[in-house]
Parts: structure tokens; sequence; C-alpha cells
């Protein structure tokens, strides 16, 4: 009798979960594909690895108080030097490699900062005062001094030159002397007691000294007449105006902006006036035109430029501002309305993103894609995937972000929601989204190519590591809870029972790197797969010997592994990956699930 072989056994499917993708929780569990996770938190996408995010580690070792970090800036002078600042209380401090800060200036508010730079000078609105720091000495701006008329005959008329300044006080006119007249009509009565001063020609002459004021109406007379000439009588005087002032120092937001070239600042955010923003000097901060300002049908929220346009930012909607120079030399800068339903609620949260302004709306985040038309299709909504878990956010208005390593970072009540807009698809052509905690961040700084964050409770300044940083995964000192869960699995078959068998996964070597696995299914909740089954895979390292966990392992190969899971007809089932310990890496680069189909269920 001649024995026939018998059948191969067929091979079990494998269901693979990578290529890995973002969070989506727009769906229900079962109804995503199966490359997104539905829960997912510290976790990324790393260059194809599901990696776990580093951490950070505090700056300098004590805390300035309690309370949050209000600013932190990097002000480059015209030498290229650079000069670290923060804000705390009612402090500014300069802070330089891992010292204690060192004390700045004291009397700032406890409150929004804005700082920006011109002309190699620093800046500094805090809602009440208006600064400037030069590197070696910080203190209250000097106010420009514009001259008002050029060309005034002594009885007055003239050739308007410039705006008011309403920052200051100060102004001047400049008179063409007849020889005889020795009365000077300003341009301006009421002066204030601001003394008044004269040039004629090459001579100074001061009040008292050679001339007499009538404040009242605005009448200046000299001792002897000015002698003929053109604009050769240039008279300085002051009239306070109750309240100019404060429209420029209650501001807080500042950008730069001047068409092609960021010529001159832009400042909005003043409680008192919130629809106004205003335009200040060329290339000078401290003028602020009487006229250069414009009021918006709602309140300034914030800035951001797209191309040659400034973009502003309003609760519900956004402006845009161009810049315009005719053949006569004369400047504009018109606005208009380019959308009205698409705003920013959060200031802080605005970003420019590949070229196009990025900022959280009432209904999520939002991308201003065109500016050039009025078009409510020129925004395009690019969270849709998170909002479940972003919406619910308390006090969303006071979210911050920053544009760090190609990734859109959005940080409100100490979780940050990540936007990677390298990872564009066709299902997702913005980019994927990721969820990381234990961030509580009131502000953000790129410096020297690390990630800074200024505390928003303890007074502190805290840097991100890079993963070959000695000790990079804690959060000064704290471990790390990195997990991600799949979808809901039924493997195509909602009416089918199923038998999962086995897991297959790769993880990177790492100097100290282990995974724990759980799945949860229909039939049980949070099942860990390797109760008995210690997963690490670490490097021998010189640097960071640990015989608590010592191993000879060279090789930086992944490693392949299969783990049994028999789990019986089971309808749904749900995968979770997570590292919690404290200096521990985890990047896994594949999952694979061997199942078969069992029975229907009847």
């Amino acid at each position: 009798m001649v024995q026939m072989p018998s059948n191969p056994s067929r091979p079990q499917p494998l269901l693979r979960l990578e290529p890995f993708a973002g969070m989506d929780v727009n769906q229900s569990e079962t109804q995503i594909d199966n490359h997104h996770s539905p829960d997912m938190l510290n976790m990324i996408n790393e260059n194809g690895e599901l990696t776990k995010r580093t951490g950070y580690t505090r700056v300098f070792p004590t805390s300035l108080g309690a309370g949050k970090i209000n600013a932190m800036y990097l002000y480059t002078k015209q030498d290229g030097t650079q000069i670290y600042i923060l804000a705390h209380g009612t402090k500014l401090y300069t802070q330089s490699g891992d010292a204690q800060p060192t004390e700045l200036y004291s009397g700032i508010t406890n409150g929004s900062i804005n700082l920006f730079t011109t002309e190699g000078k620093c800046y500094i609105m805090d809602g009440v005062k208006y600064l400037v720091y030069d590197g070696a000495t910080i203190k209250d701006v000097e106010p420009y001094i514009p001259v008002l008329q050029i060309s005034k005959n002594p009885s007055g008329g003239g050739s308007a030159n410039e705006d008011y300044n309403l920052i200051g006080n100060k102004w001047k006119d400049s008179f063409s002397g007849d020889g005889t007249s020795t009365v000077y009509q300003m341009s301006l009565t009421g002066l204030d007691e601001t003394a008044v001063s004269a040039v004629v020609g090459t001579t100074t002459i001061n009040e008292g000294s050679g001339l007499t004021v009538d404040r009242v109406n605005g009448k200046i007379t000299f001792t002897t007449a000015p002698a003929s000439g053109t604009n050769n009588v240039i008279i300085t005087a002051g009239k306070t105006v109750s309240g100019y002032a404060d429209r420029i120092k209650k501001c807080t937001m500042a950008i730069g902006f001047g068409g092609a070239n960021d010529t001159r600042t832009f400042i909005a955010g003043n409680p008192d006036l919130p629809n106004h923003m205003w335009r200040l000097g060329l290339f000078d901060p401290t003028y602020a035109p009487e006229n250069g300002y414009y009021r918006m049908s709602e309140k300034v929220m914030g800035f951001s430029k797209q191309y040659d346009y400034l973009i502003v930012e309003r609760p519900n909607g956004k402006h845009m501002v161009s810049f315009n120079i005719t053949n006569e030399g004369v400047i504009s800068f018109p606005s208009k309305p380019i959308n009205n339903q698409v705003g920013t609620i959060a200031s802080d949260s605005i970003q420019i993103i590949e070229n196009n302004p990025v900022s959280l709306s009432k209904d999520g985040v939002y991308m201003l894609v065109a500016s050039n038309v009025k078009d409510e299709r020129n925004v395009v909504h690019i969270s849709s995937n998170i909002d479940r878990k972003l919406l619910l956010e308390s006090a969303l208005n006071n979210a911050v972000s920053i544009d760090f390593d190609k990734k859109y970072w959005l940080a409100v009540n100490g979780n940050v929601y990540v936007l990677d807009y390298t990872q564009k698809s066709q299902q997702n052509p913005y980019g994927e989204w990721y969820v990381y905690n234990n961030i509580s961040a009131s502000c953000f700084l790129v410096k020297d190519g690390f990630l800074y964050f200024g505390s928003s409770t303890d007074g502190l300044v805290y840097r991100f590591k890079k993963e070959y940083d000695s000790q990079a995964y804690n959060d000064d000192g704290v471990a790390i809870n990195a997990y991600w869960k799949s979808k809901q699995l039924t493997f195509d078959a909602e009416e089918m029972r199923k038998y999962i068998d086995s897991l297959y996964f790769s993880m990177k070597p790492a100097t100290k790197t282990s995974v724990d696995l759980y799945y949860s299914s229909d039939k049980k909740e949070e099942v860990l797969i390797n109760a008995n089954q210690n997963i690490q895979f670490n490097l021998f390292d010189f640097a960071n010997l640990d015989f608590g966990n010592f191993t000879f392992f060279f090789s930086n190969f992944p490693k392949t592994t299969k783990v049994k899971v028999k789990a019986k007809q089971v309808t749904h089932f749900q995968l979770m990956v997570q590292n919690n310990k404290l200096d521990e890496s985890l990047s896994i680069l594949s999952l694979a699930i061997e199942y078969r189909m069992q029975n229907k269920i009847k």
C-alpha cells in the first residue's frame, strides 16, 4: 500500500498593522482604517517607526517662583550676538547654558509679553510699558519727534509732512523766515508745559532766552526776527493728548510687515480698542503715526503672513492687508476681508506652515490656503481626526503653539496635539496627528536646534532631548507613559468568531528598551500577553551601563519576536503596545496578527 503524502497545512492569515499612521477619533474604533489608532499617547511615527517621544530636562536648576513663564525670546543684535530673554512674574531675565537666570529688569507686567527686534534693538510691550533694550541698557522708548508741517510762513499755512506721534507729546514745525516777523504760529494750539526750543539756521534758541510762548494759542515770539530762508526755522514744542500713548502701550501683539520686506511693525491687542491695529514707522517702532490705524469689524486676535500679504486674524474671520506704492512713491496698506466664517480663538495658536497660516478656531484647526480672493473655500479644516478630543479641552483660548521639526505643536492643559505635516496621504492630505501629555507649556522657543518650553505652573524652562542624549526618555526624571492601541479589529468579518493565535512584531534595538503587549476583546479586558516574558532588546553601551539589564548584544538589526495570544471565539480584538518605564525607549517597526476564522455568530 502506497502512503500518500499529507496535504501541507494552509498558513494562517496575517493582518499587518504597519505602515503606522496617526490618531483618528473622528470615527468609531471599529470604522477607522487598520493603520490609524483611536487612542495613543506619547508615540509618533518617525521614519516609519512607531516611536516613543523623547523627554525633557530643566534648563536651570531652581524655579523662579510659582506661576507661568510669560515669554521666551532670542534677541539677535546687529553684530550677530544672541541674548536669550525670558519673562516671569514682574521680571525680565537673561539666561545662558544651564546657569540660573540673571535679572535684567523689574517692574514688567505679569501677563502677556511681546518682544520683537528692529534695527538691532529689542522692543518689549507688556500692555502698560513700552521698553527698548540694546543688549546693555533697558529703558522706556524715546519717542520719535515728527515734523508735522514744512515750508510754513510765520503766520501759518505750509505743507503737511508727518503725522503726530501717538507715543510722545513732542513735534516740530518747519518755517521759512521772512527776516521781519517775530511771531510764529504753530500748527497745534493748547501746548503743554514742555519747554519750547527753536533752531534758527544753526543756532539753538530756548524758551526764556530769546523766545516766549503763548501756549493757549500756540504762538512763539522771538526777541529778534529770524533771517529770511527756506525751512530755516525749526521749532519744537509739546502737546499732550490724553489717552494717545496708551493706545500703543496697551498693545501686546506685534508683527513685522512691509510687503516683500518687514519694513514696519504692526501692533494690536489693546483691550480698550480690541478691533484696532496700528502701523508704526518705517524701520522705527518709536513712531506711531496718528492716522496709521486700522479698524477691523471685530477683535484682532493676531497676525500671520502669507507670501506678500499680512493676515489679520479675527474670532470669526480673516482680513488681508497688502502693500501698495504709487508711481509718485506714495505708500499705503489697503485692507479687505477675505473670510467671514473661520477665524481664531487663540492668539498664540497661529503659525506659518509651508507658507500657509494655521490657527485654532472654535471648530478646530484650520489652514488658510489662499488669501487673494474672498471665498469661504480659501480655508481648510485640518484637525478633523482629533477634534473630538481637542475640542473637549477647557480654556482653548490659552493654547500656545510652535512650528518645530516640520511639526505643528499645539499645547493646552498639559497636552500637546502634534501635526506632522510631512506625513501627507490621499486620506490625510495635510498630515497626521499625535498626542503627547505631561507638557505644561505656556510658551515655546526653538534655540540651537532644540525645542524649549516655559512651564505654565512652576517657573521653570525645559528643553526637549534628542534621542542620542543621555537618559533621553524621562520628563525631568519622571517616566514617560507611551502607548499605542489598534482599532477594534474585526478582520473584515464582524459576523465571524475568530481565534487569535499569535503576534509577530519587530523592535529597534536601543540602550534600554522593552515593550508590554496587551489585548482586549469582546470576551476579556486588557490581558497582558507577555505576562511570563520580559521582552527587551537592549544594546551594549559603555556610556550607559546598567548591570540590572546587562547585555552583550551589539547588532543594530531589528529583532522579530513571536508571542502567543490564544484568544478564542472573539468577534472584536484590540491590541496595545506600551512602555512606561523610566529611561526606556520604544520603537516598533512592524506588527502582524496571526488569526483564523472559527464559526459564524448564531
